[in-house]
């Protein structure tokens, strides 16, 4: 992802001062550790992910493309997503989702408002709730990354 901004950084006609990333489960992986380690990323929305690790991929059998070997050693979810701070994120969940349950991403929001709120921007940092299951909610995304231009 980060060779992908150095190439648009490059072209006259991309203007690279917002650049925000989304994606749903494999996607909100990669949406949420790219915001993570890329600081040029200006606000990020991954869907269908955010959770603990401990609920979620050490607990439900997943993909391979969620697991990260070793994460545990480091931090849970909340932590790696607290990098993103004090850039704006959203965290996009289904009710209804059975590898990512609503419990565990609300207890790893509660830990995440808390990183937010040490950088003084509680407000860069929202949990949207869908109403189904394991799917990409685009409801509340968009008009979020246009609040946060």
């Amino acid at each position: 992802m980060g060779r992908l901004i150095d190439y648009a950084a490059m072209r006259p006609e991309v203007d690279t001062k917002t650049v925000v990333i989304t994606g749903n489960s494999g996607g909100g992986t990669v949406s949420l550790f790219t915001a993570a380690l890329d600081t040029r990323i200006t606000a990020a929305a991954p869907g269908s992910y955010f959770n603990t690790f401990e609920h979620s991929i050490l607990s439900v059998e997943h993909c391979p493309c969620n697991i990260v070997p070793g994460m545990m050693k480091m931090g849970e979810m909340y932590d790696v997503a607290g990098l993103i701070a004090p850039r704006p994120v959203l965290m996009i969940n289904g009710q209804l989702d059975s590898i990512f349950p609503i419990d565990a991403a609300r207890l790893a929001f509660a830990k995440l408002q808390e990183i937010y709120s040490a950088f003084g921007v509680p407000g860069n940092c929202e949990l949207y709730i869908g109403e189904a299951g394991h799917r990409y909610y685009k409801e509340r995304t968009w008009e979020f990354f246009r609040e946060h231009r």
